[in-house]
């Protein structure tokens, strides 16, 4: 991604498979069928994929399934666990049924029609499997491809990239949001969150944006890096107003209506990743806004429930299972 890097030559070889898409020079690819499972790309290392784009379409339309319900899924080295483990609507920052904000960061973008890219590097030593899974009822449709490098060596300061999916409905403000908790040497990289609410407290979305992001670094005894705010960890300020994106961080959907909160949100932390050397826990802690009166008021009502779904986006220097951090 540095551009003078662009015009150097270097000893690596390109790679690229297709999938899903069968009407042209390819008729042997499969389409995804219900409770089916497709190979999106499978190389030999030592190499990085670039690029991951996806197009796709459902059977009967209901995209809501569709990007909750099919799983991008990925394998490093041989390894029996999945490094990477998120609904593919959730990966790509696209949610609620597609509605979100079209935006384009450095390392990720939605465009119109659907399409989806991913530009995160993911090293690996061996080898790679990368896959959907549909876990719906209905037949999956559309295009996909993933480039990659092969390289000369594999480079010892590479770190392999993770994703891990959480959907979990919590009452604030007692309860905290857990982001990620892993033993090895790495770098926290960013977070995608939804938040769905019909707590009246958190209208316009007050009460949610007041928790502190926190990360202990190495077995800290306390936060190594604390954020003062949900809100301002995702790059905004006073709670959210508007929808906005830029390479940074996002807020790509808003909805207060019917009684019911919703909210959409990435940050990539691009040039101040939060680095582990042993280990590292992350949540969402709402417990210090003493003062606030919608977490106080839902506290007392007992009606702080918000339905969170967080993807965790890391760099690590082994692999290890998305399902167990």
């Amino acid at each position: 991604m540095n551009p003078a890097d662009f015009c150097k030559i270097r000893p690596y070889r390109s790679l690229m498979q297709n999938s899903l898409w069968h009407w042209d020079a390819y008729p042997e690819l499969p389409d995804l069928a219900p409770r089916g499972r497709i190979e999106l790309g499978r190389f030999d290392g030592p190499g990085v994929v670039r690029t991951i784009h996806l197009t796709l379409n459902i059977a009967d339309g209901n995209r809501a399934a569709l990007l909750r319900g099919v799983f991008l899924q990925v394998r490093y080295d041989g390894l029996p666990f999945d490094s990477v483990h998120v609904p593919v609507g959730d990966f790509f920052c696209d949610s609620f049924g597609g509605e979100s904000l079209h935006y384009a960061s450095i390392v990720m973008a939605k465009r119109p029609t659907h399409s989806w890219f991913s530009y995160l590097p993911m090293p690996f030593r061996r080898g790679i499997e990368l896959s959907l899974v549909n876990t719906t009822d209905q037949l999956v449709m559309g295009y996909g491809y993933v480039t990659a490098e092969a390289l000369p060596a594999w480079e010892e300061d590479s770190g392999y990239f993770h994703a891990r999916w959480l959907d979990r409905t919590v009452s604030l403000p007692d309860e905290e949001v857990p982001l990620l908790h892993t033993r090895g040497r790495g770098q926290f990289f960013g977070c995608h969150l939804t938040a769905v609410s019909r707590c009246p407290h958190f209208a316009d979305k007050q009460g949610i944006c007041e928790g502190n992001d926190e990360f202990w670094v190495d077995d800290a005894v306390a936060p190594t890096c604390n954020y003062l705010g949900t809100e301002d960890f995702f790059g905004f300020s006073w709670s959210w107003h508007q929808v906005w994106a830029d390479h940074h961080s996002g807020t790509t959907y808003l909805r207060d209506a019917d009684g019911e909160t919703r909210l959409a949100c990435y940050r990539f932390l691009l040039n101040d990743p939060v680095r582990f050397t042993t280990s590292l826990r992350a949540r969402i802690n709402y417990r210090h806004e003493i003062h606030n009166d919608q977490l106080r008021l839902a506290r007392a009502e007992g009606s702080g429930q918000v339905r969170f779904g967080i993807v965790t986006y890391w760099f690590q220097d082994a692999p290890v299972d998305a399902l167990t951090v």
